[in-house]
């Protein structure tokens, strides 16, 4: 076998084995910003449903539709962060499918977080201007 028929079995051979262990870095990665994102969005809903508490008001001010609106974006915002503590619970044999499904669980997660404060906000909004 010539010198660079030999390189190139080696390059092969390496770089076969590199490809579970970038899985492996790609899945600790996700799993650290799904950890980080259930953090932060568990402390976001906590601080945010404290301070309505403490402030007295509730949603049964707003016009009954308006109110609905309202609480289809708290339940999403609560999906949220289920979905983030879903993404970042560790764990499967696979790495390839856990980056899957940590993936997956992240964007739809990230979805959900634009989707349930602009739910809350057009509720609120559109019964302030009795839309």
């Amino acid at each position: 076998m010539s010198l660079a028929g030999a390189a190139s079995a080696s390059a092969s051979a390496s770089s076969s084995s590199s490809a579970p262990a970038r899985l492996d870095l790609r899945r600790a990665e996700l799993e650290r910003h799904a950890a980080v994102l259930f953090a932060a969005s568990a402390l976001v809903m906590a601080v945010i449903c404290g301070a309505v508490i403490v402030s007295g008001w509730f949603a049964g001010v707003l016009v009954d539709s308006w109110e609905r609106v309202f609480w289809a974006g708290a339940l999403l915002g609560g999906l949220m962060v289920a979905v983030f503590a879903a993404a970042a619970v560790p764990g499967g044999a696979d790495a390839r499918r856990s980056v899957q499904r940590i993936t997956w669980l992240l964007r739809a997660g990230l979805l959900l977080f634009v989707l349930a404060p602009a739910l809350c906000i057009v509720a609120m909004v559109g019964d302030f201007y009795r839309l």
